[in-house]
């Protein structure tokens, strides 16, 4: 019988989707009622960067570089978490193109509702590793992030890809 093989980037590809599909289905479980179609487990991310930088100024940019995506894909999703009212848009004084990041009320709601889900699926994968393999894994996961974001990209390329947080 031949045994399976698969590439590095199937690997990578298919752990983040069954992450995400597991994230994804955490999230809803916990929003309930709550939960709409463009609600997933990347939004609770975003929300969560909003929190954590509380009384600091959150612009796109900053998500942009901390998730490592276009500014397409993050501004469609801003986009949409401010037509659900997860978060606002405010103009800053002396740069009118400025648009501040705020948490709405509702948004604030949504993340105390759903974030101790996704804590709970971390810990679980977490606690599935020794502490020792835990530390291996995240650091091999750094390099690996490392060296992709070292390799340039083509001029052809860079236009075609599409990055999702």
């Amino acid at each position: 019988m031949q045994e399976s093989k698969r590439d590095l980037g199937q690997w990578v590809c298919h752990a983040a989707h069954l992450f995400r599909r597991r994230m994804d289905n955490s999230v809803s479980a916990a929003a309930g009622a709550d939960a709409d179609e463009i609600f997933s487990g990347r939004n609770l991310w975003v929300l969560r960067y909003v929190k954590d930088r509380e009384g600091t100024d959150v612009y796109q940019r900053d998500l942009e570089r901390e998730f490592k995506v276009r500014r397409s894909t993050i501004s469609h999703m801003i986009d949409l978490m401010v037509q659900k009212q997860y978060l606002t848009r405010e103009s800053v004084e002396g740069d009118r193109r400025l648009k501040r990041l705020r948490l709405t009320e509702k948004g604030e709601t949504m993340l105390r509702e759903v974030a101790h889900s996704i804590d709970e699926l971390e810990a679980r994968l977490r606690d599935s590793f020794s502490p020792d393999d835990y530390r291996k894994l995240i650091a091999m996961l750094e390099q690996l992030c490392s060296v992709i974001d070292g390799i340039p990209d083509t001029p052809e390329r860079k236009e075609t890809e599409e990055t999702h947080v």
